[in-house]
């Protein structure tokens, strides 16, 4: 028992030290690059001299890391409790078109020149508003339906992409087409101190409540008979777990655009090396999503000189093949 306890220590330091790693790098790495120990200086001394070092790190690439470990973070929780909900690993926001209908709600805000202090607002009622029609979708008397939820998540995924074209290409100036564009294949680009304000709100809200679900999600993972009978409350433990994982996606949507397979590869890690604590599975399915989108939203901004690649991209072609992986893993339950 204290040997199994002393890996998990480990395993979880090494963790922590990766997302450190993965911080650094996004301070150090850029334009201008600075040396870990220049970093460390301006961030702990900002008032001595350092030139325009001060203000890129301070202004640019701390916001911009900060808001990147969000996203990683919400999406990973987001995801962890979608699949605890569903009892699938192959349930994700992405592809169950929560992010979608989230994208599409802050999509037609934008268009209508909303303030960004509504977008989480906004995001959090069109993912509720989608998660709730997949759901409808996917009901049967046995409960939810993976093949049904993954289908129609795909389904109201391209209705809505569909409808987020025909807003921009109708609605939208040929600028802010071209800008809405580029933030739905998800970035981070641009994003500071005053979005990430507006959203940390939400994300400690989604946060604390995750943590707080922990031992109801112990409870329902025995199976709804067996959690009834421990006196849980099934249906709202289903809800708060649902409505949760829709405020943590429909703020990452918010911030940075559609970013998918985050909450499907983050939480499936941390499962599968932090044993059955729900506890440490948020905990690590948090410091994995951010690690994840931290080094991803650094290759994207430095694999080409002068030229940044679309976040969603990235994390696509790390996920989609991870997601077929899953697939042939866990053919049983999707064929359920």
């Amino acid at each position: 028992m204290a040997c199994g306890y002393i890996v998990l220590i480990l395993r979880f330091s090494l963790l922590v030290l990766l997302v450190i790693v993965a911080l650094m790098l996004n301070l150090c790495l850029g334009a201008v690059s600075a040396t870990p120990q220049e970093a460390l200086q301006v961030l702990f001394s900002p008032s001595l001299a350092h030139g325009n070092l001060t203000d890129i790190i301070w202004q640019i690439r701390l916001p911009r890391l900060l808001c990147a470990f969000a996203v990683g973070a919400a999406l990973a929780v987001s995801g962890y409790l979608l699949q605890s909900l569903s009892r699938n690993y192959l349930a994700d926001p992405y592809l169950t078109g929560i992010s979608s209908g989230a994208a599409l709600a802050v999509a037609g805000a934008i268009v209508f020149n909303a303030s960004f202090a509504a977008l989480p607002i906004v995001a959090l009622i069109g993912g509720l508003l989608v998660s709730l029609l997949v759901a409808f979708m996917a009901r049967t008397p046995a409960g939810l339906s993976m093949t049904r939820l993954l289908l129609a998540g795909i389904a109201v995924s391209a209705v809505c992409s569909s409808l987020i074209t025909l807003c921009l290409t109708t609605l939208a100036g040929a600028g802010r087409v071209q800008a809405l564009y580029y933030w739905l294949a998800g970035s981070i680009n641009g994003k500071g101190w005053i979005e990430l304000r507006t959203t940390s709100i939400y994300l400690i809200v989604g946060f604390a409540v995750a943590i707080i679900m922990s031992k109801p999600l112990r409870m329902l993972s025995l199976g709804a008979q067996s959690a009834a009978s421990l006196g849980l409350n099934i249906a709202r433990v289903q809800w708060t777990i649902l409505l949760t994982g829709v405020v943590l996606c429909g703020a990452a949507v918010s911030l940075s655009g559609i970013v998918g397979f985050v909450g499907l590869v983050a939480p499936y890690v941390a499962r599968t090396v932090f044993g059955r604590d729900e506890r440490m599975h948020l905990c690590a399915s948090v410091l994995g999503g951010g690690a994840l989108v931290l080094f991803s939203d650094l290759a994207s901004r430095t694999l080409i000189s002068g030229m940044e690649l679309p976040l969603g991209t990235l994390l696509s072609l790390i996920g989609a093949p991870f997601f077929l992986w899953l697939v042939v893993k866990h053919k049983d339950e999707v064929e359920a």
